[in-house]
């Protein structure tokens, strides 16, 4: 015999069943965001996930996404027409947001590869962003200059650095490591959006005329009054050892 009590408990689980609460906020919190950034020159191509179409005839320096993917192991493919470009598998986080740039290595024309960036979508103070350049062009380790000074030295392909910025409009221009010319890309006029997560990736190839640059922007959360601080981080290279340009200084 069910109980007064009892019943009632049934009577919700089942609702909460039909309804799926029950299992939305566990699934929810298994899923994780990854994006698809377009890098390899001059091709259309389209994109699948463990098999599944989810994006097609994406052009250079497109961004597509985001896609929900379960936590754990997945695979992305990459064709033009009927030809397989390449094949990435990637382990994901539950709850992470993944940026995957398809782009040439330095040896081009050698295959082109798949690098994983996480994106930290911590909050920035109010009117910064977070900028965050990556090389995955096919070129040598490089500086890029911003407004003129170089404030990411000796980056290699596949490597990024971060900085936190004030909102606005920058010069970007990237040359050989230690050198003023000849200037790789740029200078191109670069807008910062405030609140988000910038992350800008130089793609192509010098040698065949097709550097480029793609663009994906993310919105973030607002942290507190207190005082701002720059911030340096990344996969390599490092923020130059040089005077910071007036509209990347932080007033105190």
């Amino acid at each position: 015999m069910i109980t007064h009590s009892r019943k009632w408990i049934v009577v919700l689980a089942g609702v909460l069943a039909l309804t799926g609460l029950a299992v939305s906020p566990g699934h929810a919190a298994a899923t994780a965001e990854v994006y698809v950034i377009q890098g390899i020159p001059d091709k259309s191509l389209d994109i699948a996930v463990d098999g599944k179409s989810v994006a097609e005839g994406v052009d250079t320096a497109g961004v597509v996404g985001p896609f929900a993917v379960d936590a754990g192991s997945h695979k992305i493919a990459v064709t033009d027409g009927s030809d397989v470009i390449l094949e990435r598998s990637m382990n994901v986080a539950a709850g992470s947001s993944s940026d995957i740039v398809l782009h040439l290595p330095v040896s081009a024309p050698a295959a082109p590869v798949a690098t994983v960036f996480k994106n930290d979508l911590a909050a920035v103070p109010a009117g910064k962003a977070s900028l965050t350049v990556a090389h995955t062009a096919a070129v040598p380790p490089a500086d890029i200059l911003v407004d003129g000074k170089v404030l990411f030295a000796n980056v290699a392909n596949g490597e990024s650095l971060t900085l936190t910025v004030p909102a606005g409009t920058y010069q970007v221009e990237i040359v050989p490591t230690g050198k003023t010319e000849p200037v790789i890309l740029g200078p191109l006029d670069l807008p910062v959006k405030a609140h988000s997560l910038n992350r800008v990736y130089a793609v192509g190839d010098p040698t065949t005329k097709t550097m480029n640059v793609a663009v994906h922007v993310i919105t973030v959360g607002l942290r507190g009054s207190g005082e701002p601080s720059e911030v340096n981080t990344g996969t390599g290279g490092q923020a130059a050892g040089v005077e910071v340009p007036p509209m990347l200084r932080f007033f105190r």
